[in-house]
């Protein structure tokens, strides 16, 4: 299993699906699913809430991200707490959004 991950190389496997593909996850263990989102201006952030608590850290660009109904402002360096099963999206962003996220898959 890979241990160092190059985050140019995860998002040129990202370039390489089909339009539609906004997200890629690149680790996958017991107890975390780690990846990339990316989100062009005007593409749709299409997730619904997690069972699993999720956590965001924001890369590239500055957006917005709607929890609960509820929007905040975000951009490089913001890192965001999401609770499990709260409904969720990013929008607004006029520049590409890059957000790496980590979901806590390990209490199931």
């Amino acid at each position: 299993m890979d241990k160092i991950f190059d985050l140019d190389s995860i998002l040129l496997k990202l370039n390489k699906k089909d339009n539609s593909t906004y997200f890629l996850d690149f680790l996958h263990n017991e107890s975390f699913e780690v990846g990339v989102l990316r989100l062009d201006p005007g593409q749709k952030d299409t997730q619904g809430p997690h069972s699993d608590d999720e956590l965001y850290f924001v890369l590239e660009g500055k957006g917005y991200i709607n929890i609960l109904e509820e929007d905040h402002e975000i951009r490089k360096g913001s890192c965001i707490f999401v609770p499990s099963n709260s409904k969720h999206h990013f929008h607004g962003n006029k520049e590409r959004l890059v957000v790496l996220y980590i979901l806590n898959i390990s209490k199931k």
